[in-house]
């Protein structure tokens, strides 16, 4: 299956800064992210899209107190880097075991970069079942692939993510083991590696067609357009000594690939940007950049999906937190 190239456009690596010679940075690459790209509540007005950073949050908690980088790959050819520029890390407000971490990222327009639409997201009613099994949008069996980091060939002149495909083994109506705790995934058969944590994984969902062959009116099922799954959390391991053990314990570091990958759902990032502090602060910057009457902060246009320049400083961003903060207390 031919993978779009805005699907690639979305991915980016998370790497750790060793040296920096001014104008290119140097380090060890760690994981994959991506950009997700959501409506302005003002669309026309001053901006009409934001676009922030996702990743696994046992990335971000792996990295924390260590200068990190987003490499991309740039318009006309080569690679650069992207940074939070010191902002903070955003978490699922109210679930501790979503592996999810999200961030303000200051994107460059030459970036070669295409934010994911938080509309093309899997939604609970592509997972209702109304009307029987085949009625769902999404369902078991149906294909899907993650795209990230391949660490021993990730590029170097252009970042290369690598695609691993499969298809998805189970939509568990109750809580699964992971070792965040027990958790809402979903369970895909298709092995993940180490460098795909916080990767985007993609479904394809089947179509059902009726079709007319020599008079007789047959059901034919045709491969749909493809919609965002979720986030990679990693895979499902054992120990080696464990694996004939029935009561199996879950150990993603060490142990065997037993080709299940645990999804994070799509669902539980959108709860994370929409969570009432980040509304507050984006209705903050928003109040702000109407004042300095200048183009908004990680905004994405909306015909292209493309990311714009950030323009909007360090402590403009710090300014609208603190203001956002105060208004919700709670919250964080």
């Amino acid at each position: 299956m031919r993978i779009p190239d805005a699907v690639l456009k979305s991915v980016g690596f998370i790497g750790e800064l060793t040296s920096d010679s001014g104008t290119e940075v140097y380090g060890d690459l760690h994981a994959t992210g991506f950009f997700v790209s959501i409506p302005s509540e003002f669309p026309g007005d001053i901006l009409d899209r934001y676009a922030f950073f996702v990743t696994a949050k046992h990335v971000a908690s792996d990295l924390k107190d260590r200068e990190i980088y987003f490499l991309v790959n740039k318009r006309g050819g080569g690679v650069m880097h992207l940074t939070g520029n010191g902002r903070p890390w955003f978490l699922h407000p109210t679930d501790k075991t979503a592996d999810v971490a999200i961030i303000s990222v200051d994107v460059d327009p030459q970036a070669d970069i295409m934010g994911i639409m938080v509309e093309d997201f899997v939604s609970a009613d592509d997972l209702a079942n109304l009307q029987g099994p085949s009625s769902q949008r999404v369902g078991v069996g149906d294909e899907v692939f993650a795209t990230g980091l391949f660490t021993p060939a990730s590029g170097s002149s252009r970042i290369l993510p690598i695609v691993r495909h499969g298809n998805i083994a189970m939509l568990p109506s109750e809580q699964i083991q992971t070792e965040l705790g027990y958790a809402d995934v979903y369970l895909v058969e298709a092995r993940s590696i180490g460098g795909l944590s916080g990767s985007p994984v993609w479904v394809r969902p089947n179509m059902q067609m009726v079709v007319q062959h020599e008079g007789i009116l047959k059901p034919a099922n045709l491969v749909g357009p493809g919609k965002f799954l979720g986030l990679m959390h990693g895979h499902w391991d054992i120990k080696e000594c464990d694996k004939n053990d029935p009561e199996i314990v879950h150990d993603r570091k060490h142990g065997v690939n037993l080709g299940i990958g645990i999804v994070v759902p799509a669902s539980k990032i959108r709860e994370t940007m929409y969570q009432p502090i980040l509304v507050e602060l984006r209705r903050e910057l928003e109040k702000m950049l109407k004042n300095q009457s200048v183009p908004g902060m990680d905004s994405a246009k909306p015909k292209d999906k493309e990311a714009e320049q950030v323009i909007f400083t360090k402590d403009d961003f710090e300014a609208a937190l603190k203001k956002a903060s105060r208004k919700i207390p709670s919250s964080r």
